[in-house]
């Protein structure tokens, strides 16, 4: 690797990084990468970095978050994430290096960026659905944030990088993404004041919606969920009630606690059938149950429609988040209004990230994020 000293301010800003007391080319690098090669293969290994094209951007990873599809592809593959890859998509970082045409980024700035953006141009972008969106991850945010040095597509700098104060942590940010999906899946119903709301799931997401939900001033939050540990997070972020269904009927104890009626609106956020069919059941004449979890390939879910009939019942999915949402997300975490520090229990480096993953998938973490 060549070293360069003395090099003039415009080939500086152009074309190199100070490291270790040197500027060095950008185009000469190696950088860490995890890079996934199939279900339960996963290696660090050091590779190129992404060379960057018109209206792309290049950032440093400071921080992303480890999500519950990192670990599901992780265990058991995904259809969409071919292999030789890296996963990772809730990231934010320093932009070190831009393409020609790129005026809203420069050098240095802390940016939080969405991994895909809608083309703006289908049958369901037309129609605003922009979640639907026929081309959604035509040009994600691939290879993704589980590597030092990550390549930003010029569709998501143009629609999905948003600028984020320095005063802001990394680790905060990185919740963004996650929330936008929550901020998507409530705008299907309007909170009023009166309501109770049901939340089925007490991971991260479920925490998310809680804080949300509070935030728009619903009049009872009930969650639901395993882990005693969570549920006592649960309480401390202003659930009234905590419900162990490991240990109690959540739909008795939901209907107990709303005079046999049910709640109004239930948020199924566990990817489990049986989770679905209570979240349908615990939710009254006329309430919303919003499906939020993914579910495996080829699952069935055995309800009664006459449930639904009859009850004039609303089931709908939630999948993703718009540009818009992604804004919206950020504005909120900006705000204060999302405790971070309660959600994000684990902080590690890229070399530590196998020993996370089996964390996380025994549950006994909560939420962990990569720190660079």
């Amino acid at each position: 690797m060549r070293c360069y000293i003395n090099v003039v301010y415009l080939s500086f800003v152009l074309k190199f990084n100070f490291i270790g007391g040197v500027y060095v080319s950008l185009e000469e690098m190696r950088m860490k990468a995890v890079v996934y090669y199939g279900a339960k293969d996963i290696r660090l290994e050091d590779v190129d970095v992404p060379k960057i094209k018109e209206g792309e951007i290049l950032i440093k990873m400071r921080a992303c978050g480890v999500c519950a599809t990192d670990i599901k592809t992780f265990l058991k593959g995904h259809p969409l994430i071919k292999p030789p890859n890296v996963l990772g998509h809730e990231v934010v970082g320093d932009v070190i290096d831009v393409g020609s045409n790129v005026t809203k980024f420069r050098r240095g700035d802390h940016v939080v960026v969405a991994p895909y953006v809608p083309c703006n141009a289908c049958y369901f972008c037309r129609r605003k659905a922009y979640t639907l969106c026929d081309y959604l991850f035509r040009e994600g945010l691939v290879p993704g944030g589980f590597a030092e040095i990550i390549k930003v597509p010029a569709s998501i700098v143009e629609k999905g990088t948003i600028k984020i104060p320095h005063h802001i942590p990394y680790e905060t940010a990185t919740l963004t993404e996650p929330l936008a999906c929550c901020i998507h899946g409530i705008e299907k119903c309007k909170v009023r004041s009166d309501d109770s709301v049901a939340i089925i799931g007490d991971g991260p997401i479920g925490l998310l919606y809680l804080q949300l939900i509070r935030s728009m001033g619903a009049n009872k939050v009930f969650i639901c969920g395993h882990h005693e540990y969570r549920l006592k997070i649960a309480e401390d972020l202003g659930a009234d009630i905590t419900i162990n269904s490991g240990m109690e009927n959540p739909i008795k104890r939901v209907m107990e606690l709303t005079e046999n009626r049910g709640t109004d609106i239930t948020i199924v956020c566990a990817g489990s059938l049986l989770a679905a069919e209570q979240g349908i059941r615990m939710t009254r004449k006329g309430g919303i149950t919003i499906l939020f979890g993914g579910f495996p390939s080829g699952s069935v879910l055995e309800v009664d429609p006459n449930i639904i009939h009859y009850s004039e019942l609303i089931v709908t999915g939630s999948f993703g988040f718009s540009p818009d949402n992604f804004r919206k997300a950020f504005r909120l975490i900006k705000s204060g209004k999302i405790n971070a520090g309660k959600i994000i229990t684990h902080k590690v480096s890229l070399d530590e990230i196998l020993n996370v993953i089996d964390l996380l998938a025994s549950r006994k973490c909560l939420k962990a994020v990569i720190i660079a």
